[in-house]
């Protein structure tokens, strides 16, 4: 989710209904070697807009993780956050490669010693410690049980799993049947576990929950430029089957997509200033226009936009010219 969840974008979704949002990813080597400067645009946090609030870390050594997250506590802001989260399924080859994120499924011994230490080390802070991982490297690793089982031993008070192998990145389907025996490795643990992957709408979140058992769902990618997804999750799971068969929830509109796009863009210039803000957008703004008609020719325009006006002008524009459609 590097480049979508930024603060402003976990409080827009927490408004939406998303219970709680990690940070972007950050070095927990970094944060040691050169404070929290450096890396604190991606780790702030503000609870008062998005409730709960997690600050996810990458590394490959014990050491780091414990004494970011102390360095993290030192920082007035940062240190009201209330959940560490160690990044153990980032499948990005300059991760991989230091053996950081996904890399650390190849190294069990590692990643529990990490865990156990940052457990330690969370509970001394008075914080949560949790963990996201794949249901295995490649497609000859059937270890992921095993895996899930040894995090949560270790002390992980929440895992969560997305149904791919790190080999795989993003492509093909998630196995929810590799993320089941997971959760079934973990079941007497006294541990929270999310199933993560593939979860598009309040169909797919229904479905996953049946098959996985998990306690919950983390929605990842289907949720850039869309945080209606959470509160549509939320309706079709807590509203009864009825609501289901009338189909009541209704889209957004062009320009409900168009007004939460340039609500986001605001904030984000609000963060780190217009040139900053607008030149990130250009990978996120296409989300919020995908699908409807005239999608290609605006992400060719929005792409090549540079401040808050142009990229209001082209939003106007086609809302006047109706290239949306509605």
């Amino acid at each position: 989710m590097a480049g979508f969840s930024c603060v402003t974008y976990r409080g827009i979704c927490h408004g939406m209904g998303s219970d709680y949002a990690p940070t972007e990813l950050t070095s927990a080597r970094s944060i040691v070697m050169n404070g929290v400067t450096k890396s604190y645009r991606f780790m702030r946090i503000d609870p008062e807009s998005e409730g709960v609030t997690c600050i996810q870390l990458f590394g490959n050594t014990v050491e780091d993780f414990t004494e970011a997250m102390k360095i993290i506590c030192e920082d007035e802001l940062l240190s009201r956050v209330d959940i560490f989260d160690i990044n153990m399924g980032c499948p990005v080859a300059k991760v991989v490669k230091t053996g950081a994120g996904s890399g650390l499924i190849r190294t069990p011994e590692l990643a529990g010693k990490i865990v156990e230490e940052s457990r330690k080390t969370a509970e001394a802070l008075d914080k949560i410690l949790t963990v996201k991982t794949r249901i295995g490297f490649d497609d000859n690793d059937n270890n992921g049980p095993l895996f899930a089982k040894m995090l949560a031993s270790c002390g992980a008070q929440a895992i969560c799993v997305h149904g791919r192998t790190a080999k795989q990145m993003y492509a093909g389907k998630a196995d929810w049947n590799a993320i089941a025996k997971m959760r079934e490795a973990v079941a007497n643990e006294g541990v929270y576990f999310f199933a993560n992957g593939d979860v598009t709408d309040g169909k797919s979140a229904r479905e996953i929950l049946d098959v996985t058992g998990a306690d919950g769902i983390m929605i990842g990618r289907a949720s850039c430029g869309n945080p209606w997804i959470f509160q549509e999750v939320k309706d079709y799971l807590f509203e009864g089957k009825n609501s289901h068969e009338k189909n009541t929830l209704e889209k957004p509109t062009f320009k409900e997509k168009c007004d939460m796009l340039l609500t986001e863009l605001d904030g984000r210039i609000k963060e780190v200033g217009e040139h900053t803000a607008v030149t990130e957008m250009r990978s996120v703004m296409p989300q919020y226009i995908k699908g409807f008609p005239g999608a290609a020719k605006m992400k060719v325009d929005l792409c090549r936009a540079s401040t808050m006006t142009e990229v209001r002008q082209i939003l106007d524009s086609c809302l006047r010219e109706g290239t949306n459609g509605n």
